[in-house]
């Protein structure tokens, strides 16, 4: 049976709808008739939220799968768990469920449906100090892929209880929040409150006819890195500037951008629906990378793979990246999704993804031009989205991901990302990360190296920082003392609650 797709002219889906609603398309490839909701409005419904997602959470750029049969497994395992948990530390499970002991027996469930996946003990449900033996903190995370909704979120009450003992900056809070602004408060509590991240990159795409149409314009992303920063009092945030290179005003608009603004690099984004173009194009991309590394900005991200499909499919492949990083040497390109064709979220549970030869579409196509060239050492691998989707849909596509990229690229030339706040908190993604290793059978059979602290140390944060000129060793001293640091020990100490949502949308 075949669907009409309905899809808004530039790709995305707006508002904030508070009931499900019901679109007639192909959702994924098994073309089931689907039903969209957000992610939050969901738990917020029905209270099962966890602190793993049991189902994919779709941003805007696809459409989510309906929840497995593995995943409604580890969701009940989870919740079994957790009550049994609970009861035996006196807690409600929903606050049980907010705890280290928590986050650990969701990987304890995890374990139990898809095998010995993550590195988690029997102990860390039930004892604080078991996690904290396991898993000491102070790894530098530094987060390539934050992204921000409009939607108004619950959040800026907690900041006004803190503000006047820490004098955080009141334009992050106001007297009177407006609704544009409770989403950065959000944002501040779910990626700095909630998690391990010590620093991140706004990030955003000229996807649409005009910047109307971006899910941020540059001026709101640059607002939200700015108002993060003066609160923090120290550097917390960079963002990406975003352009479109089919604008006759690009150009222009560049230097604006980087003289005006002051953004830290640029995201581009080659399948957009109102003009889509390719790095090789020597009339459109090369003009604006020329001026690009005249002004300096020589970091550049694009978004690579996860293709919304249809015409648009070939302008989402990696096929033009080879000759760009040969052409322009001196500048970096952070390969986001690392080109990784197909959403896991897009394939059914009993699709394996790859090849029997480990062979990942168009993700192993970049791996084995970076063997052809020893030279395209100006290419960067980025795990935003793709990391997250298969580590808890197909474990071994991980495997093979993780094991090819480090392979041909080098752990150094690995970036991390999370796409959240679509996610909601990246600090599960920031567990699996160090919890995952490359299943044995993979490692004896494709002769994947195992990862190393090392390894994990260097795409965390390191690679990232060393692009952007961030002083590591001045971070660590800066960072510690600074107002956001106070505020999240002030927040811990009163009790931390952790939301366990995503604000993304879900296959009701």
């Amino acid at each position: 049976m075949h669907y009409l797709i309905i899809w808004p002219s530039d790709g995305h889906l707006r508002g904030p709808p508070l009931k499900p609603f019901r679109l007639d398309c192909t959702c994924g490839i098994n073309g089931d008739l689907s039903m969209w909701i957000k992610k939050d409005q969901h738990d917020q419904d029905t209270g099962l939220a966890s602190p793993i997602p049991t189902q994919i959470v779709a941003n805007e750029e696809f459409a989510p799968m309906p929840q497995s049969s593995a995943q409604k497994k580890v969701e009940a395992r989870i919740f079994t768990l957790a009550d049994k948990n609970a009861s035996a530390l006196g807690l409600t499970r929903r606050d049980f469920l907010r705890t280290t002991g928590g986050m650990a027996t969701a990987f304890l469930a995890f374990n139990d449906v898809f095998g010995p996946t993550f590195n988690v003990h029997a102990a860390e449900a039930l004892e604080t100090a078991a996690y904290k033996e396991q898993w000491p903190k102070g790894e530098f995370i530094f987060d390539a892929q934050n992204h921000h909704v409009h939607d108004g979120m619950a959040g800026p009450l907690m900041f006004r209880k803190l503000t006047g003992k820490y004098g955080m900056n009141p334009d992050l809070i106001g007297i009177e929040p407006r609704k544009g602004d409770l989403h950065r408060a959000n944002f501040l509590k779910e990626i700095f409150f909630d998690s391990d991240t010590v620093m991140g990159l706004i990030s955003g795409a000229a996807i649409g006819r005009t910047p109307e149409d971006y899910i941020l314009t540059i001026e709101e992303m640059i607002k939200t890195r700015n108002t993060i920063n003066n609160a923090a009092g120290s550097q917390r945030m960079l963002s990406h500037g975003i352009v479109d290179p089919t604008d006759p005003g690009c150009l222009d608009e560049v230097s604006r951008q980087v003289e005006e603004l002051g953004i830290d690099g640029f995201k581009l984004y080659t399948g957009n629906p109102g003009g889509p173009w390719m790095f090789d194009d020597e009339e459109i991309a090369y003009p604006l990378l020329e001026h690009i590394r005249e002004l300096g900005a020589i970091n550049v991200s694009t978004h690579k793979g996860l293709s919304l499909g249809g015409r648009m499919t070939p302008y989402y492949m990696p096929t033009d990246i080879p000759t760009v990083a040969k052409q322009f040497r001196d500048m970096n390109f952070i390969i986001y999704h690392s080109g990784m064709q197909h959403m896991m979220a897009q394939m059914p549970a009993s699709f394996t993804g790859v090849d029997a030869d480990g062979y990942i579409p168009w993700t192993t196509d970049l791996c084995r031009a970076r063997d052809a060239d020893p030279a395209m050492t100006n290419v960067y691998m980025e795990l935003g989205g793709v990391f997250g989707y298969s580590v808890i849909t197909h474990p071994q596509i991980c495997g093979h991901l993780l094991g090819q990229i480090i392979r041909s690229f080098g752990a150094d030339h690995v970036i991390w990302g999370t796409d959240c706040i679509w996610w909601g908190s990246p600090q599960w993604l920031i567990e699996a990360f160090r919890r995952f290793q490359i299943p044995e059978n993979l490692q004896e059979e494709f002769g994947y190296a195992p990862i190393t602290d090392q390894d994990r140390r260097l795409i965390f944060g390191e690679n990232l920082a060393r692009l952007y000129n961030v002083d590591i060793d001045a971070k660590r001293r800066e960072i510690p003392g600074d107002a956001i640091t106070k505020m999240k020990t002030a927040y811990t100490e009163q009790g931390a609650e952790p939301s366990n949502t995503a604000y993304g949308w879900i296959h009701a």
